[in-house]
């Protein structure tokens, strides 16, 4: 099934299942609202037809673009962007089965399209098809195999059922043979039929004429009464063989196998008409087998690959794959910004927990998590406990490790807020975490013996972002100054005082980062307020400068004004609310809802200002 999820906006996090046809633009009674001012009132359709899902824009003045193209209307695939206005959907598409994205960094994974896949180049162009009889043949014979070839996930079936069509046009056929391979002494026989349904038990198929259309990779037709030169062998003595047919089943330059065709009725042999119409037929089998094959190939690597990411990083399973990491023991030296996150106080409250209770919990709290790392580009080293280490760049550093590592990071935070809201509604305690990330050098590779390894990170740039997530309060993310530097600056933050951590010889430079400028000059925030004493949280500047606000539905945002909760800078005062709209909750922010303010200062009193900012609290006043 399809799914579209909000990049950019009000809406951003908001994942929304496609189960019709939906009408998209800024008016509230579109059935899919895009609140943005650069919107039309019905800008556009997404148009589902239960299986495909296309865009048709609907005569917008700004247009609708996909993937950054102008498009009147387009079939839309997996991972396309649609724009309208400064609003950014993602296409996404899941098996059916796979669990809902909690957020938009929901992690699926997508099937190949197998439809445009296939060119057939024949070795022999058939004779005689002018002639009516045979254009019906070949007509009547192509409808009945395009009919057979829907499930190419039962090879076997369908390839019985090309040779019951072909008994069904050639009456005086006996036997029939459908084999795979390229050599004519390792074919193996996938589909065989005999007339006589008693003898195929011991059928037998010529060798002689399977290795004549091989070789010389041409279809043939044969009569023992005008053999044209071609010497027939024991083998056609031997069958009993008056007449046959013999076609190599070719998919571009490569050879899938054979089809053959014989009778021993000296008064009924094959025509070149009937070679014509089976050439035909062998090239919907070929297409049939080759189809099946690649199938087979995807749903293997797909396997190997699920089976590698038990053990790897999703992108490092994909380039064992590839043949392009080596697997063996040992490691290299690699560029890049490794988290660390864990829950705050956990082991206090896991032993106010029954076992079960901790790890349906855990597995509720991951499922927030994971997401945000694994559609950032992020790879997981492993879980430790509550904590997860995870790492951005490795192997490959395409100079965005950093910002990638801080969104997640500031995701994980705001996925956060909606989980807690829905255990605090069940009655149980909110979880806090801190998050640590740091940038530099790092030895990666597999570590272990022979008999039992793991890929993984070793290096002072993961102590470090240890000992950085050491120091982090709840609700925080402390990024180092090489992180921070590699934002170039696209991050806001309060700059913490030096920090002092274990097997450091002088003291850590940290910031506490709380906003991250992403798509559409727009920013990601992790800012949490209160408003006359009533807890919310600032999730995302827009690019006019208004204010995302994640809150309560009873809350009234203009009641009072807005100050700060940070531990690191507290009571901070941001100013009245100005309200402009709101949106319904959705599902991933529990049952909070969005709403859109502004603010006289959208700077946040300084906060999202040029320059960090200097914490007034040092590291003994934070409660961790």
């Amino acid at each position: 099934m399809y799914e579209l999820v909000f990049l950019t906006g009000i809406r951003a996090g908001e994942v929304i299942p496609v189960v019709k046809s939906l009408i998209a633009g800024r008016s509230p009674e579109c059935s899919l609202e895009v609140p943005d001012p650069n919107t039309s009132r019905q800008h556009s359709r997404f148009v589902f037809d239960g299986a495909s899902l296309s865009m048709v824009d609907n005569g917008s003045s700004n247009g609708t673009f996909v993937n950054e193209v102008r498009q009147p209307s387009v079939v839309l695939r997996h991972g396309d962007v649609v724009r309208m206005g400064e609003t950014r959907i993602r296409v996404q598409q899941r098996k059916e089965g796979e669990a809902n994205a909690s957020s938009i960094f929901s992690f699926k994974e997508v099937e190949a399209d197998l439809s445009h896949s296939i060119l057939l180049d024949r070795a022999n162009e058939p004779r005689g098809l002018d002639k009516p009889e045979v254009l019906a043949a070949r007509l009547n014979a192509l409808t009945k195999v395009s009919r057979a070839l829907v499930d190419i996930n039962n090879l076997e079936k369908v390839l019985d059922s090309i040779l019951d069509v072909l008994f069904e046009i050639f009456p005086q056929a006996d036997r029939a043979f459908l084999l795979l391979g390229k050599e004519a002494t390792k074919l193996e026989p996938k589909a065989v039929r005999h007339r006589d349904p008693s003898k195929i038990e011991n059928m037998v198929v010529s060798t002689s004429l399977c290795r004549r259309a091989l070789e010389t990779r041409a279809a043939f037709q044969f009569n023992d009464q005008d053999m044209n030169g071609f010497d027939q062998g024991m083998s056609i003595v031997s069958l009993k063989i008056r007449s046959a047919m013999a076609i190599p089943l070719i998919v571009g330059d490569e050879i899938q196998g054979l089809l053959q065709i014989d009778t021993s009725d000296q008064g009924r042999t094959f025509t070149p008409s009937d070679l014509d119409i089976a050439v035909v037929l062998s090239q919907q089998a070929a297409i049939a087998v080759r189809n099946a094959q690649m199938l087979r190939d995807i749903k293997r690597d797909e396997s190997i690959r699920n089976d590698l990411r038990r053990f790897l990083p999703s992108q490092l399973a994909d380039q064992v794959l590839k043949g392009t990491l080596d697997i063996s023991l040992g490691g290299r030296i690699y560029h890049g910004t490794v988290l660390f996150s864990d829950i705050v106080g956990f082991t206090r409250l896991s032993e106010t927990l029954k076992p079960e209770q901790v790890v349906a919990m855990m597995n509720a709290y991951f499922d927030r998590m994971v997401p945000c790392i694994d559609q950032t580009d992020g790879a997981f080293d492993k879980f430790i406990g509550d904590a997860i280490m995870a790492y951005w760049g490795i192997p490959f550093d395409k100079g965005n490790s950093a910002a990638n590592a801080c969104q997640a990071a500031l995701a994980m935070q705001q996925a956060l807020i909606g989980f807690n809201n829905l255990r605090q509604k069940a009655g149980d305690i909110p979880l806090g975490i801190g998050l640590g990330l740091h940038t530099g050098e790092v030895v990666a590779g597999n570590i272990g013996s022979d008999d039992r390894r793991q890929y993984t990170l070793l290096g002072d740039a993961v102590n470090t972002a240890a000992r950085i997530e050491h120091a982090a309060c709840r609700g925080q993310v402390l990024v180092s100054q090489s992180t921070w530097s590699e934002l170039k600056g696209r991050g806001y933050a309060l700059r913490m005082a030096p920090l002092s951590v274990r097997n450091k010889s002088e003291a850590l430079s940290v910031l506490s980062l709380r906003g991250l400028a992403v798509e559409s000059g727009e920013t990601l925030l992790n800012v949490p307020i209160s408003i006359a004493g009533a807890h919310a949280h600032l999730i995302r500047r827009m690019s006019d400068n208004s204010f995302v606000v994640l809150h309560a539905p009873q809350q009234d945002l203009c009641a009072a004004p807005m100050q700060t909760t940070m531990g690191e800078w507290p009571d901070v005062i941001l100013g009245k609310a100005t309200m402009m709209s709101m949106l319904p909750a959705q599902g991933s922010d529990g049952d909070l809802v969005r709403s859109l303010i502004t603010l006289d200062d959208p700077s946040l009193r300084g906060l999202l200002g040029e320059t960090a900012q200097d914490s007034p609290r040092g590291w003994t006043e934070l409660v961790r």
